[in-house]
């Protein structure tokens, strides 16, 4: 008797529209949709924000640039990445992806996904592949595997596709190993344009001082697209007999998911919603801002302390003019003018930061910036120290070009008290205000932080970077409340 070998008709059938590359948008959702079993969502729900299948087109179109997910907490990012390196791995001959979460943990989440579509396709012999352990061989000289958490595993990649999962966690010595790790390549006998060489992120956005701020500030001026949805782009359909007045999600929704066709349940949103913050719902769910939970100035709102019309010479003639200096060499020097008024209301008008100058040099640049005659300074007592190789000290270089230094000591939460009240004051009253030229600044009031473990104390997060901005404006409060305000003429 001999064994028919033959697949049956409908099998091959299957394996031809699984091999058949798909041309269109259209196309591509369909496979998605058969093969993978998701119905990813094209339209967004809220204004600004883009669809899931945004990610999938792109990354499947084969761009030659970064690209950023920025998603909430279970909104399909990881799963849409593993759609994506499924996708790479079939259509893309002798591709290479490499997976890299914030921990192996994170990088075995996308990895299941993954492995999971991959065996149940080769069950139903729709493709062939080897898969072992942490690592995918596709017939066609693709492959994938997961990296873990660490320099020594980035270090020497040269791949197509990194996708690095819930970069917020990621350490930051390994993220910056990582921008090192592409390379464009084109398959030998293969007809394909050639596989960009390009970096994927996928994260939630919940720490102004983080990661993700980082690279989706950065992501403008580098030429990376970033795309961003948020919870209500992936809720499911509400039926037409739930109550809408009734529901928790209406301020948010408002209506809205009578139109969804996403995955995400209704009920599962309202119990997270009732579970959580409405901090951490707005940053973690809605993609609005960034958590506050632990900023040091939680008040600090852009929208109402960050103003354009600072710095007109009409200004300057009502209030006393400052420079709040923190000294620096290898850490940035941060000089800021800041403007005191009798009423109390404080404007920072100019930001100066730069490391690795001598002090003379600071001073020729202070004067440079067509701010009037100042000479109030406010700065950190250490600087009263000689220096080594002038012998003289910071302080002393000032007086001598004729500025008028305090110098008062004072702890460091008093300082940062006098900040938050001049933020906000018990009576809801804002009397701060920086101009939109701080960017700096105004990036430092987001960011400042207290650590995660607060075991080192009370004290904020010295992270080389903010703190210095937050100390000279800090000298300034601690120093003008002994020093009465009087109003010049120029």
């Amino acid at each position: 008797m001999e064994l028919n070998n033959e697949k049956p008709a409908g099998t091959m059938c299957a394996q031809r529209e699984f091999l058949t590359k798909p041309k269109t948008p259209d196309e591509l959702h369909e496979w998605v949709a058969r093969f993978c079993g998701i119905n990813v969502p094209r339209k967004p729900v809220c204004a600004g924000h883009d669809a899931p299948f945004d990610y999938l087109w792109h990354a499947f179109e084969e761009p030659a640039r970064d690209v950023i997910v920025w998603a909430p907490r279970g909104g399909g990012k990881t799963k849409l990445g593993a759609v994506a390196t499924l996708l790479d791995l079939v259509f893309k001959p002798g591709c290479s992806i490499r997976i890299l979460g914030g921990s192996l943990e994170q990088s075995m989440k996308m990895w299941e996904h993954l492995s999971d579509d991959v065996q149940r396709l080769c069950e139903e012999e729709q493709w062939a592949c080897a898969l072992k352990a942490q690592r995918l061989w596709a017939g066609n000289g693709a492959v994938a595997r997961v990296l873990t958490q660490s320099q020594k595993a980035v270090r020497g990649l040269r791949v197509q596709k990194l996708r690095c999962d819930e970069v917020e966690l990621f350490d930051r010595r390994v993220w910056s190993a990582a921008q090192l790790t592409t390379k464009t390549r084109s398959h030998p006998g293969s007809s394909a344009k050639p596989v960009a060489g390009v970096v994927e992120v996928f994260s939630t956005l919940h720490r102004p001082w983080g990661l993700m701020r980082k690279i989706v500030d950065a992501a403008a001026e580098r030429g990376t697209r970033v795309i961003k949805w948020c919870i209500l782009d992936v809720l499911e359909k509400c039926p037409e007999s739930r109550d809408c007045d009734t529901c928790l999600l209406l301020p948010e929704c408002d209506r809205r998911a009578k139109q969804c066709e996403g995955f995400f349940s209704i009920d599962d949103a309202i119990r997270i919603k009732l579970r959580v913050s409405a901090d951490v719902w707005d940053s973690e769910m809605l993609c609005l801002r960034p958590s506050t939970s632990d900023c040091v100035f939680p008040s600090f709102d852009p929208a109402l302390h960050v103003v354009d019309q600072l710095d007109s010479q009409e200004e300057y003639r009502c209030g006393e003019t400052w420079l709040g200096i923190d000294f620096g060499f290898a850490a940035p020097f941060v000089c800021l003018w800041i403007v005191k008024y009798a009423d109390g209301v404080v404007h920072v008008i100019d930001e100066y930061v730069q490391p690795r100058r001598i002090m003379c040099d600071h001073i020729a640049e202070m004067r440079k910036r067509g701010h009037g005659e100042v000479r109030l300074v406010a700065c950190d007592p250490a600087g009263s120290a000689t220096n080594e190789q002038t012998a003289r000290s910071n302080v002393r270089l000032l007086e001598e070009s004729g500025y008028t230094v305090r110098k008062r000591g004072s702890n460091i939460q008093d300082g940062l008290e006098m900040i938050r009240a001049t933020l906000k004051n018990g009576a809801g009253e804002r009397k701060l205000f920086i101009h939109s030229r701080c960017v700096k600044l105004v990036r430092a009031m987001q960011s400042y932080c207290y650590p995660e473990t607060r075991f080192s104390g009370e004290n904020p997060l010295k992270d080389g970077e903010h703190d210095h901005l937050i100390d000279a404006l800090r000298y300034f409060f601690v120093n003008q409340v002994s020093y009465k305000v009087q109003t010049r003429a120029y």
